[in-house]
């Protein structure tokens, strides 16, 4: 054989007692030999497949590439017990080294890319990292020409099987000192990731690390250690730990499936409580709020999703439940979704979004709002009382005798009180900004009836709004009365409005301008806050407030000392113009 002419030149082989091999029968001990390295080759084999019948991922090709080598070393280290050829033995020897080369090179790829330094990866340092594994080979396989990886090689005989073993030279030495760097540094890259990875990742890389220290106790011990026994070879028995404990970790972590391990680190840390059921509604996890809700609420989650009647297929179902967390009552909305595989359905995602910062604020508003819905009663009745007197009070003195400046003055009081008792009238209908459901209104129907309320004292209104719809507050007509009842107090001198509907970039807005005094600049946007002005109302502040709650805005934008104009600006879906726009 090739292998044997190239190598064998410095190589004696010797069997103890004999002048030639002797096979003896395999006995009991064959378990021993044998058994160890069929299930590390098996288990690995295991978790290749799965790791390369899984989803794409940066890792994936160099785990798999890893844990088939390992399999595939556990097979040829089972080998060289069974081959007393020297040949064929040294055939073999080549084959590990190989093996274990490529179990080092794509352990470290693998654990790189595995702890998110994927970036590192590159063509030229997996070159530079291989390039020692490279030439060991080489060198072993050349042996016969400088004799620097071994000098004699011993084949040591036992029950039936065999053990290669030899005087190692320098070569040896370095490739040695090769692998246990190499396992070391794989060690150092996930000891610190361990640092600073979250608690789902912590578990794969544990597993890990300690099948790698297992590599490494391996290797030391078959450096220092005896090698004269095929029952012990601490090389079979190191892989087969490493194998063992690969397999178990795998099955208990998954860490092969890095997707489901990113699955898990984006749901562990949220807020919401999330719960995995398999198909007979056996809990197969719970991120970290979810643990706490079954930790403390189990018993009464189950009653109540007996009560619903889950099962699998649960389909969407949603509804509100409140449990105690941590001595405090919380509310949740607990919302089903079925997991699916290959279009069956296989078990059942439980959500339980906690509610109960929403709840306590609607418990705050339905509070508010039963103390302003008292007050506004008290202050209504109270209003109407007096407004009731002032009108009785007035009537009384238009009964009397005035003169014609007086009586003008008692009918413009009566006609503010029968405005006032219309305010209250609609306040009363209407309720709060806000309160009621947005309604689609005409304009200028809005316009009519406010002329018809308000004494526009000679003032020509010209409307421009017909076919004009706004899907707006139902107290939208309040607004109307403001923008009428502020030309008439404060317009000075108003001889013409016109009301009229604009076509911009930015939508619809509709326009009430004046020819009177006007606004003045520095008082532009402090006419629409609280108390503003000589009379401290609210009827600007108020109407800028009904817009607002269905998204309208309002805006004085008129030239001082020729007139106000006020524009109602409508937000896109919010009005209609039965005519087509006028550019």
């Amino acid at each position: 054989m090739l292998c044997h002419l190239i190598i064998v030149t410095h190589i004696t082989y010797i069997d103890p007692g004999q002048s030639a091999p002797v096979r003896t029968t395999m006995d009991h001990y064959g378990a021993v030999v044998i058994v160890p390295n069929l299930l590390a080759s098996a288990f690995t084999a295991w978790v290749a497949y799965k790791v390369i019948s899984g989803k794409e991922t940066e890792h994936r090709n160099a785990m798999a590439i890893c844990f088939a080598f390992v399999s595939l070393n556990s097979l040829v280290l089972l080998s060289e017990k069974m081959v007393g050829d020297m040949d064929l033995a040294l055939a073999i020897v080549a084959l590990e080294y190989v093996c274990e080369s490529m179990i080092l090179i794509s352990l470290l790829v693998f654990v790189t890319q595995y702890i998110g330094l994927g970036r590192h990866v590159t063509k030229r340092n997996v070159l530079l990292v291989a390039s020692p594994a490279i030439a060991s080979i080489a060198l072993n396989a050349t042996n016969g020409l400088h004799g620097l990886f071994y000098d004699s090689v011993v084949i040591v005989q036992s029950h039936g099987f065999y053990m290669f073993d030899a005087d190692y030279g320098s070569l040896f030495i370095i490739w040695i000192g090769y692998f246990l760097s190499v396992i070391a540094a794989t060690n150092i890259l996930m000891a610190r990731a361990l640092l600073d990875t979250s608690p789902e990742r912590r578990a794969g890389l544990g597993v890990l690390m300690l099948a790698t220290l297992t590599i490494l106790l391996t290797g030391l011990l078959y450096v220092f250690g005896p090698r004269d026994d095929p029952l012990v070879d601490v090389l079979s028995i190191g892989f087969s730990i490493t194998a063992l404990i690969v397999f178990i970790g795998e099955k208990r972590s998954d860490f092969a499936n890095l997707e489901i391990i990113r699955f898990r680190e984006a749901i562990g840390g949220m807020d919401d409580a999330v719960i995995i059921l398999d198909s007979s509604l056996q809990v197969v996890y719970a991120n970290r709020s979810g643990r706490q809700v079954l930790d403390q609420n189990s018993e009464y989650l189950w009653e109540r999703m007996r009560a619903r009647g889950l099962r699998v297929p649960a389909g969407s179902n949603k509804w509100e439940t409140a449990m105690v967390i941590d001595g405090e009552a919380r509310h949740f909305v607990l919302s089903t979704s079925d997991i699916s595989r290959n279009g069956k359905p296989v078990g059942v995602v439980l959500l339980l979004h906690d509610i109960s910062n929403r709840k306590a604020l609607e418990e705050d508003l339905r509070r508010v709002n039963r103390s302003m819905s008292t007050l506004n009663q008290i202050l209504r009745h109270d209003m109407r009382n007096d407004l009731t007197a002032t009108w009785g009070y007035l009537e009384l003195l238009e009964r009397t005798e005035l003169n014609e400046r007086q009586r003008y003055l008692v009918g413009k009081l009566l006609e503010r009180a029968k405005s006032a008792d219309g305010h209250l009238d609609f306040a009363n209908a209407q309720g709060a900004p806000g309160s009621s459901s947005a309604l689609w209104q005409d304009v200028q129907s809005i316009i009519d009836k406010v002329l018809g309320k308000v004494d526009m004292d000679g003032i020509i209104v010209e409307s421009r709004v017909q076919g004009i719809g706004l899907l707006a507050d139902p107290l939208l007509e309040n607004v109307f009365h403001t923008l009428a009842d502020n030309t008439v107090r404060h317009g000075d001198h108003v001889s013409r409005v016109i009301v009229r509907g604009e076509n911009t970039e930015a939508g619809l807005s509709i326009v009430w301008e004046d020819d009177g005094v006007g606004v003045p600049a520095e008082s532009k946007e402090l006419i629409f806050g609280k108390s503003y002005g000589d009379n401290t109302g609210l009827g600007l502040y108020l109407a800028k407030e009904i817009l607002a709650t269905t998204g309208f805005t309002i805006s004085e934008e008129g030239e001082p000392g020729k007139g106000a104009r006020f524009v109602i600006r409508a937000p896109s879906g919010r009005f209609t113009w039965k005519r087509p726009l006028s550019p």
